[in-house]
This record gives C-alpha cells, sequence and structure tokens, in this order.
C-alpha cells in the first residue's frame, strides 16, 4: 500500500480564503485521501511570512506550490491523481 501524500497548507488567522480553502481540501480529501499539515504563517519562528504574506492560503505538495488564493478542487483532484500515480 503506497503512503499518503502530503499536503501543506499555509494560512493565517482572520483569513476569509483560508476558510474557504480548508472546506475545499477537506472535499478533495474525501475524493482523494492526504495527509494536510497547516501552518499558520505568523506563528512564532515561522519563516513563511515573508513569502507568503500576500499570498494566503497556498497549497504546497513535494514542497512546490500547487495552489495559490483559491483552491480548484477539480484541478487539485487531477494533481493529486497524477502525483499517486507517479509514486506507485
Amino acid at each position: 500500500m503506497s503512503a499518503l501524500l502530503r499536503l501543506t497548507l499555509f494560512t493565517k488567522t482572520n483569513c476569509g480564503l483560508c476558510t474557504t480553502a480548508k472546506e475545499a481540501l477537506t472535499r478533495v480529501q474525501s475524493k482523494v485521501p492526504f495527509h494536510l499539515d497547516q501552518i499558520d504563517i505568523y506563528a512564532p519562528g515561522q519563516e513563511a511570512a515573508q513569502k507568503y504574506m500576500f499570498d494566503v492560503p497556498v497549497v504546497e505538495l513535494n514542497g512546490k506550490v500547487a495552489m495559490m488564493h483559491r483552491i480548484d478542487e477539480p484541478k487539485l483532484i487531477d494533481i493529486l491523481q497524477k502525483e499517486k500515480e507517479a509514486t506507485k
């Protein structure tokens, strides 16, 4: 059995787009299972604030940006399925 894909969601508090992205990711996760790490870019010790302060929410897959600002669910499903096939 292959390991779950791992996505990272870069977010911040009081972010409406981030809330919408989390909801979209939950729907996608029900179709293509993956592990989701959530990182608040303004958490102490976090270096992502400089990188993503104007772009949250940001979703990374294997350290590369997969989605930014909004989650295109069909596109993300396609990306995840292709990645899953490539890692078999």
